[in-house]
């Protein structure tokens, strides 16, 4: 049985996103949870520092990359094989890792404005997919995900307003580009994920609450796609199903 029935293939086709409930155990959870918290407070000598960044003019971890690359607990959940599944009936059969990260979300935890994933991703084509798991239930208080249907099937907008997050200035997409009254909530309950398009516009608010909303991303290509950057070094992407090509990533 395919892993991805016609209809909710249809529904990423048109949509750029779908959500497939209960992909994780409490157990399996409670796990991620666990290594979130103990790579945040410098417990895992041998993951890299750097990789965690802070809430702006806070000690307290907002966010780690690159958490399956430099982890055994987050690369077994980035191969998990119900995942993977999901993943090829989106994007065919050989895939790899292009990266993955925590996002924290504490309470007070700051907004991440709209943009587009493939702004920052530079592979060709645009076939990027990102499977969002929530760790905690996702909700409008606590800062879940908001997108918009079927911006992946528009064009690659300019990331060119800027936008402060404490002493590093990011960008973001300027508000006359984006249709606002299309914008829907993406709320999960914690355990399930969402699979978005690395051109679906989406944004996720501030936390509210006096609870942390973590989730999980991991973002899967093709391994028939180039790596486009104009300069520096390509990095290694990790072959996780199927087979490499000559020329590609």
């Amino acid at each position: 049985m395919p892993a991805v029935d016609e209809t909710t293939l249809t529904q990423y086709k048109n949509d750029g996103y779908v959500v497939v409930n209960e992909v994780l155990s409490a157990a399996e959870l409670q796990k991620l949870r666990d290594r979130m918290t103990e790579i945040s407070a410098g417990q895992v000598p041998s993951f890299p520092k750097d990789n965690i960044e802070y809430e702006p003019g806070s000690s307290v971890a907002r966010k780690i990359n690159q958490c399956a690359q430099h982890d055994e607990v987050f690369m077994a959940h980035a191969t998990n094989p119900q995942i993977l599944d999901v993943v090829e009936s989106l994007i065919g059969p050989d895939i790899k890792l292009f990266g993955s990260q925590c996002f924290m979300k504490p309470p007070g935890g700051v907004e991440k404005p709209y943009h587009q994933d493939s702004a920052y991703f530079t592979i060709e084509p645009r076939e990027i997919v990102t499977c969002w798991t929530a760790l905690d239930n996702a909700t409008i208080d606590n800062g879940c995900l908001w997108v918009i249907p079927g911006s992946h099937n528009g064009e690659l907008l300019d990331h060119d307003q800027p936008w402060q997050v404490g002493d590093r200035v990011d960008m973001q997409v300027r508000a006359e580009q984006i249709d606002l009254a299309r914008e829907v909530p993406n709320e999960l309950a914690a355990g399930s994920c969402s699979f978005h398009h690395s051109m679906l516009l989406h944004r996720s608010g501030p936390n509210q609450t006096d609870q942390p909303r973590r989730g999980l991303a991991v973002h899967y290509m093709s391994s028939r796609s180039r790596w486009t950057a104009p300069s520096a070094e390509k990095p290694h992407y990790a072959l996780l199903r199927g087979q490499e090509y000559e020329g590609c990533v």
